[in-house]
């Protein structure tokens, strides 16, 4: 009797080296949104059955990538849209050879007409973030609060957007001078640890000799656990920034 923890899976016979290719090349070239909305037009049993074939092509390079992807894709769909998928991929362990191959095809049919006949216009998170921009922070901060209320989870990914920790190096001398004023050692040397070299320059060079030398003594005994705070840290700056911007305390270019 066999062991039923044993791998006994049947290599599918068309999937080749040129098959498992096209599906990599055109997984690579397509857009991620539009390969789950390909998915999302395929019935529940071709859907599940077209992602338990690509797991099943895990153990060499080109099958790796096709099997990483789409399990990114599957984590992609809508939650009741995965139970309902999952629950069919655990019932599917024998199939009709005729049948994967048609499901292989047809599958990669609609990918290909999807990305054909759909424009990707940009994360969402992305595109409002560039609108915004436009806008005074005041009003900026007045509609993500809106937003936050029926949007909760895509507020916080626009307001990174909005103000990176990179922008920084494009402030003014008064607005580091007014961040310097009221950030703590502990905190700039945390969020200077590591940082782009126009980040330091910009506060080094708004800072005194005592005060540089200090950070930069700070900075080289961080241990590695605190070094792992450092986003934090550059976070707090950032909302300080806008919260500062907001307030007319400084200006942001």
């Amino acid at each position: 009797m066999s062991d039923p923890n044993t791998d006994t899976r049947t290599p599918l016979p068309f999937l080749d080296e040129a098959a498992q290719q096209e599906l990599a090349v055109l997984l690579d070239e397509t857009h991620p949104q539009i390969v789950v909305a390909a998915i999302q037009s395929a019935e529940d049993d071709d859907a599940a059955l077209f992602f338990v074939i690509c797991t099943q092509l895990k153990g060499e390079p080109i099958g790796d990538a096709i099997a990483t992807d789409i399990g990114k894709i599957f984590a992609m769909l809508p939650f009741d849209r995965q139970v309902s998928v999952g629950e069919k991929v655990t019932t599917t362990e024998i199939v009709d050879a005729e049948r994967a191959t048609q499901v292989w095809d047809e599958q990669l049919a609609k990918i290909k007409e999807t990305h054909q006949n759909t424009t990707f216009l940009g994360e969402g998170a992305a595109n409002l973030a560039k609108l915004l921009s436009y806008m005074d922070i005041t009003e900026q901060d007045r509609l993500l609060e809106a937003l936050a209320v029926r949007r909760p989870r895509i507020v916080g990914n626009v307001s990174d957007r909005l103000f990176t920790f990179e922008d920084l190096s494009a402030l003014g001398d008064d607005a580091i001078k007014t961040i310097l004023q009221v950030l703590d050692k502990p905190t700039m040397a945390l969020a200077l640890h590591n940082a782009p070299t126009a980040i330091r320059d910009r506060f080094f060079e708004n800072m005194s000799a005592s005060q540089s030398e200090a950070i930069e003594a700070e900075s080289e005994q961080l241990t590695f656990e605190q070094t792992q705070l450092a986003e934090t840290a550059r976070q707090s700056i950032i909302s300080l920034v806008r919260n500062f911007a907001a307030k007319g305390l400084l200006k942001m270019e």
